[in-house]
């Protein structure tokens, strides 16, 4: 039998009645219903092509008409997982479907999978099958019927015999795969098999966690009326670029690091800064000096980080300090109706911000202000590393609405409002070189 007459014959199974279950008053009550059903097992065929789609509308159509007494599965008691084949065989080119059915199609078993997958557009990966090229027990597939068993034209490319065979095997399912995911395989093993098909959805460049998109920042509002046309913002070439490729970035995670890099390149150019200001500019810049530049920047990260944003906090930028706008962005984050103090204190642990037990006074914003070096640290840090002993900030944790707010509405913001707002402050500006020139011999 090939895969195609085996498609038929399952349709036109599931449309056969059994006549045998239901009393003959039910039975007489459905009649129309049992008739409609042998003229559709009749023009089986119809799923493949233009006319799936019509064809499945009609099956759907005709349970639909059943009456409560009457149940689907005393009715047509093959026909549980129907619609959920139907729609799959539409996928199928029946000219595709010419070979005989694979001994191994025994092998395979569907079982119930824990298992989201999206594509890199964001959508939902609704079916995913990999047909091994020359063993098809190696072969393994997902089903995403948990919202629904409609899947969109063209948007499974897979190899024929492998989907046709997990159509198969979802059409002899006897148990009703509605509203939940499921992994067609050969292996019996439940946590083999979940993460061998992790695998391979991986390696397809599919993705097991959506990602998060960045909002629409309004944390630069009033910086760009306090531009002035006789500043040297020439002197920003760098810093411009990476700005540029902030604004390139649409995800929550690959913002927050882009803003990080600008930050990054601020913290070291402000210690230059300091050492290029207190050399005389009718002075020869000497070894000594270069030595003292190599002193300033050879401190860790973190101070650096939280030198730069101490020397910001008087800084205006736009209407206010930028203190004033970050006690603002906290204040807003704990008063926020959807906030929950409980998962802020757990991220700030998992952060290792604040120490196990050791909780930030919500009320106290000036403490709060006082974390935000650390915190802006380790949210980078937990983004870059992967090791086991540290917390992995992925876009998984941001289902957590109160970790999802505390990025975009306060870290985001307010790394964004000093990348992209320190360039602006007038003299005496911390990242601001005093001459264009060093004198060297």
């Amino acid at each position: 039998m090939t895969l195609r007459e085996k498609i038929l014959e399952i349709i036109r199974l599931a449309l056969t009645a059994d006549e045998t279950i239901l009393p003959q008053d039910e039975l007489d009550n459905i009649t129309d219903i049992i008739l409609r059903a042998d003229e559709l097992s009749a023009m089986a065929s119809e799923i493949f092509g233009d006319t799936g789609s019509t064809f499945i509308s009609e099956i759907v159509s005709l349970f639909a008409r059943l009456p409560i007494a009457a149940p689907l599965k005393d009715v047509f008691p093959k026909a549980t997982n129907l619609v959920a084949f139907l729609n799959l065989a539409n996928q199928l080119d029946p000219d595709e479907l010419t070979e005989e059915v694979p001994a191994e199609l025994g092998t395979l078993f569907v079982r119930e999978a824990a298992l989201e997958a999206f594509s890199k557009s964001g959508d939902r990966l609704k079916l995913f099958v990999y047909e091994h090229p020359t063993n098809f027990n190696e072969s393994v597939a997902l089903l995403d019927f948990s919202n629904g068993f409609e899947i969109a034209p063209n948007s499974a490319n897979f190899p024929h015999t492998m989907a046709a065979c997990v159509a198969i095997q979802a059409g002899l399912e006897t148990v009703d795969l509605t509203g939940k995911g499921w992994i067609v395989s050969s292996v019996e093993d439940e946590q083999r098999r979940l993460f061998y098909c992790k695998y391979h959805v991986l390696l397809a460049g599919h993705l097991l966690t959506n990602p998060v998109f960045a909002p629409s920042t309004l944390a630069l509002q009033g910086i760009a009326e306090t531009l002035r046309t006789a500043e040297e913002y020439n002197q920003f070439s760098e810093a411009f670029e990476i700005l540029g490729e902030i604004n390139s970035r649409t995800t929550v995670l690959d913002t927050l690091l882009s803003c990080y890099h600008v930050l990054e390149n601020y913290m070291i150019r402000a210690q230059i800064v300091k050492v290029v200001g207190r050399n005389n500019a009718s002075m020869l810049f000497g070894i000594r000096n270069f030595k003292q530049m190599e002193i300033a920047v050879e401190k860790k990260e973190m101070a650096h980080l939280s030198q730069l944003i101490s020397e910001s906090w008087q800084k205006q930028i736009g209407i206010q300090t930028f203190r004033d706008y970050v006690r603002d962005r906290f204040d807003a984050l704990f008063h926020d109706s959807a906030f929950v103090a409980d998962d802020f204190h757990d991220f700030m642990e998992k952060l290792t911000v604040k120490p196990n037990g050791q909780r930030l006074n919500l009320g106290n914003l000036n403490e709060a202000c006082d974390l935000l070096p650390k915190l802006l640290y380790q949210i980078r840090c937990s983004i870059v590393h992967n090791k086991e002993t540290e917390f992995h900030l992925s876009n998984r944790e941001l289902n957590v609405a109160t970790v999802l707010m505390t990025l975009v509405d306060l870290c985001l913001p307010t790394m964004q409002r000093l990348a992209f707002g320190l360039p602006s402050v007038p003299a005496p500006n911390p990242l601001l070189y005093a001459r264009p020139v060093l004198r060297l011999y």
